[in-house]
């Protein structure tokens, strides 16, 4: 599977009347209910990981225009629409609705039957996917949406998107639990992007294992080497786009400061390993950076700065393989809907994935 999830596109700010809403989400109220019947609800489930199938939703509901803020109103439909005897339960949204998750989980817990071991691994869930995207992927984007999807059987797909300021884009980030092995060895669904940024710390990246290793061991030894590379960081925040031209044991980004009670709290915790490490309360975007940069400092381990992301048209030449698309094309043909709109939402869908109009 590609990796997937980051969409990046801009944040339109003008508002849409009311009437022009009212006809998306009945066309995505519509089609969604026409998947389930055909498909069920754990493909849906599945299928809302797959940023194409996601862009799939937007383009036949006419929401491709609205940029980033389809990703708000498919998010609001799937929560008003979606009921437990569905078996599935939407949960979060925008902010500060993505806080309220952990209420929601134990709310839904009741509906669904869910055990207290259960709801606690839901918890879990949320709550690293949100440290993953805002810390260990270090892409210049601050999360604002928080979706996430349950299933009664457990399983659960998250939604995130997030904002670049001043530059007016937002990158959505999608997640599933089905064959999710953990969350730091590349464990986005997919990655999409309209551009890649030219330099991201990407903890998650298979090729920053060894970071990820060197990161664990240096907060478990004698915190002595750390200690000096911690006072002798600017005591200003920085960010990762400040960084020095890279030379052999230089960091290419300059390593922010850290409390020295932070590095002590996170020796104390013990991490056995890179997640348990994220994991831990406080560990945030700068504690992942100053980590980072005294593996290259001091061991010469480098983290991948590349952008994960794969392009959008990529992704869209990608869809072919995976059926998601021609599944979408069979429910907009079964849905309650008029010949018209079928058309028009067909007709969208083609415009976007190419290959769709053989088949429409």
């Amino acid at each position: 599977m590609y990796r997937a999830g980051l969409r990046e596109l801009r944040l339109i700010c003008s508002r849409k009347p009311r009437w022009y809403l009212n006809a998306a989400e009945r066309m995505l109220t519509r089609i969604v209910s026409s998947y389930l019947s055909l498909f069920g609800a754990r493909k849906l489930l599945v299928g809302l990981a797959s940023p194409a199938f996601f862009d799939g939703l937007a383009a036949s509901a006419w929401l491709d225009e609205l940029g980033g803020g389809a990703t708000t109103i498919i998010a609001t439909a799937l929560k008003n629409f979606i009921r437990p005897e569905m078996g599935l339960a939407v949960l979060g949204g925008k902010r500060p609705k993505g806080y309220a998750v952990p209420r929601e989980l134990e709310k839904i817990a009741e509906v669904f039957g869910f055990d207290e071991a259960t709801v606690e691994r839901l918890k879990y869930a949320s709550r690293m996917v949100a440290k993953v995207d805002n810390a260990a992927i270090q892409d210049g984007f601050q999360l604002y949406l928080h979706l996430m999807v349950v299933s009664h059987e457990g399983e659960w797909t998250v939604i995130q998107q997030g904002l670049k300021p001043m530059a007016n884009k937002v990158r959505r980030y999608h997640w599933t639990s089905v064959n999710l092995r953990d969350f730091v060895d590349e464990p986005h669904s997919g990655i999409i992007s309209a551009e890649r940024e030219s330099l991201v710390l990407d903890m998650t990246s298979r090729r920053s294992g060894e970071s990820r290793k060197v990161c664990v061991e240096l907060v478990n030894g004698d915190l002595t080497r750390l200690k000096r590379l911690q006072q002798a960081a600017p005591p200003t925040q920085l960010t990762l786009t400040e960084f020095d031209a890279r030379e052999q044991g230089r960091c290419p980004f300059k390593v922010p400061r850290v409390s020295w009670a932070s590095l002590l709290k996170v020796q104390e915790a013990s991490p056995r390993d890179y997640e348990e490490l994220l994991s831990i309360r406080g560990v945030g975007p700068s504690m992942v950076r100053f980590l980072a940069g005294a593996g290259i400092e001091l061991c010469d381990v480098y983290p991948s700065l590349e952008d994960p992301a794969t392009l959008f048209n990529e992704v869209v030449e990608k869809s072919v393989e995976d059926r998601w698309i021609y599944e979408l094309v069979e429910a907009i043909k079964e849905a309650d809907l008029s010949l018209t709109d079928k058309r028009k939402a067909l007709n969208r869908l083609s415009s976007i994935f190419k290959p769709v109009g053989e088949f429409t």
